[in-house]
């Protein structure tokens, strides 16, 4: 039988992720098996790489099953826009306290707008994106204002490839969006209605950090809801700028260089 040559690092690594890919916010706990399928990696490859990553505290021994282990939370912990999601949930909570609707932090990842925090509201079967997970920026409040405020480069850069829609209402043609950004530049507040899901209505505002959208804040409703006024578009605009206040205060002693600016 032929001897199959070792993966190199690269490969090794690559499949390390793919483990760590298959667990996420409604999948905390995942069995061998479980994670084979979810993988697309062989049980044999997918045992040696537990006992690995188990060995460096990656993962952890749950019951039958793995989770992600508790040591990986200081990596988090060292992301810069922590700082942001620190100094941001008082505010968050007080938006939250005062809507009764999900409240969300966003943040810009190329053509993707990232979620960074959620606060729910219990019981609501509204749909909300997890910690984590990215959605287009153009189907998204989020997005619209975190686009709106980076260099045009910049969106035309995110906005190269074809836009998808991913519900009913979500704008497609480039002209379009680019009239929507300059709506939303000069209101400083973005909405989408049935934009990235036909039953969901967003408002986002942008925390600007010297200039530059550092996230964005945004409460949704159902997309029936007819109170989306303008007492919660200002509700949402002042949150971003207190979280932004807030985190001007942080950068000064001393992390400039946390987040980047344009002015």
């Amino acid at each position: 039988m032929e001897q199959q040559e070792p993966s190199s690092p690269g490969s090794i690594l690559s499949k390390a992720f793919d483990v760590l890919g298959a667990f996420g916010p409604e999948l905390r706990v995942l069995t061998l098996t479980e994670i084979a399928h979810s993988s697309g990696l062989p049980k044999s490859t997918v045992h040696r790489l537990l006992g690995r990553l188990t060995a460096l505290g990656v993962l952890e021994p749950h019951g039958a099953g793995f989770k992600v282990g508790l040591p990986m939370r200081r990596l988090a912990s060292a992301m810069p826009i922590e700082s942001l999601r620190q100094s941001a949930l008082p505010h968050l909570g007080a938006l939250h306290h005062w809507s009764h609707r999900h409240v969300h932090l966003g943040a810009l990842r190329g053509a993707r707008v990232v979620f960074v925090e959620r606060l729910m509201v219990p019981g609501h079967d509204l749909p909300s994106a997890a910690p984590g997970t990215d959605l287009p920026a153009h189907a998204t409040a989020l997005g619209k204002v975190l686009l709106a405020h980076v260099p045009e480069e910049e969106v035309e850069a995110a906005l190269a490839e074809p836009m998808a829609a991913l519900a009913p209402n979500t704008i497609i043609d480039p002209a379009d969006f680019a009239a929507e950004l300059s709506r939303v530049r000069r209101s400083q507040v973005a909405t989408a209605r049935g934009e990235s899901h036909r039953d969901v209505t967003c408002v986002a505002a942008p925390i600007l950090i010297r200039g530059r959208a550092v996230g964005a804040v945004s409460v949704s409703t159902a997309a029936r809801d007819a109170t989306v006024d303008r007492a919660l578009r200002d509700a949402v605009r002042v949150t971003a700028d207190r979280i932004a206040r807030d985190n001007r205060k942080v950068l000064a002693q001393g992390h400039e260089h946390w987040f980047p600016g344009t002015v």
